[in-house]
Parts: structure tokens; C-alpha cells; sequence
């Protein structure tokens, strides 16, 4: 994964033809290709020039969606489900391990910009709680052990694709 080219973002949105419906599918696909893992003024005013849509809807549709960010992100942003199923079979035991293992709170990078985790609501994988979501994939059925395993994991690049 490595900071998109003009010609790449482009590229995703003629993927989407261009059409301004699918801009929430463009802009979480250009997010998720980049390393910087967030969208960025250039994108934005690309992606509104390119769909002949103003400036402020763009970043109306930025700041409206949790799941896209306009700041820097750290390289794995460990996103843990606080439905009440997730709750009830361990959420918060994932924070509470996160924030030992990472030495850092929520909603704030490690100071090696690896690692991030906040909560989000449900996800959808309620029969495999507690859950954490990295990009499109889903961790469940999580332990302690689990936790520490997957940590470790993303450590030595066993996710090549996250």
C-alpha cells in the first residue's frame, strides 16, 4: 500500500463512472488504497472538481460518515463494536486489553503510528462478538489471547492486505 497517484484516484473514480450517488463507495475505496489512510483537501477538492459537486458537499459527506477521516490515521485503526451483543460477549474487554497492549487510549495513535482503536457502532457480525474491524475485515470471537495474538500478527505483517 503506498500514497495514491492522481491517475490512481482517478482511476477509482471512473471506476464509479463518475457518479456523484457512488461518491461515498469512492471515497471510502480511495481511503482504504492509501497509506495515509484518510482523505486529504487535494482529494477532496479532486473528487467534488471531478463530480461537478461543490467543495462543502464533499466535506459534508467526509464529516457526516464515521468512517471517513480527514486526518492522518495510524496504519491499522482497530475499530471494536459497542452494539449491545458485542457488549454483552466481551467489547469491553477488547478496549481494556487494546489500551494495555498499545499503552495508549482510544481514539489515539501509538507513537509509532502503527496502531489506533476506537468504537464504532455495530458492524453486523453480532454472532461473532466481541469483534474488532480492520478496513473491510472482521476479527471474531475475540479472547485476551486472541487479542494479544492479533496484535502481534499485525506486527510482522501477517495482514499484507490490511
Amino acid at each position: 500500500m503506498s500514497s495514491l497517484s492522481l491517475s490512481e484516484k482517478e482511476a477509482i473514480i471512473l471506476e464509479n463512472d463518475s457518479d456523484p450517488r457512488r461518491i461515498l463507495n469512492m471515497l471510502i475505496a480511495i481511503q482504504y488504497a492509501s497509506e495515509e489512510g484518510f482523505i486529504d483537501e487535494e482529494t477532496a477538492k479532486l473528487v467534488a472538481d471531478r463530480l461537478h459537486l461543490s467543495e462543502a458537499r464533499v466535506y459534508e459527506i467526509l464529516s457526516f460518515y464515521a468512517i471517513l477521516k480527514t486526518e492522518p490515521q495510524a496504519k491499522y485503526v482497530l475499530k471494536i463494536c459497542n452494539s449491545t451483543p458485542c457488549l454483552f460477549t466481551g467489547g469491553e474487554m477488547l478496549s481494556e486489553v487494546l489500551e494495555m497492549i498499545l499503552e495508549v487510549p482510544a481514539d489515539q495513535p501509538t507513537p509509532d503510528g502503527l496502531f489506533m482503536y476506537h468504537s464504532i457502532p455495530c458492524i453486523g457480525a453480532c454472532d461473532q462478538g466481541p469483534v474488532i474491524k480492520i478496513k473491510d475485515t472482521v476479527f471474531g470471537e475475540l479472547t485476551e489471547a486472541k487479542v494479544y495474538q492479533l496484535i502481534d500478527d499485525l506486527k510482522c505483517g501477517c495482514y499484507q492486505e490490511l
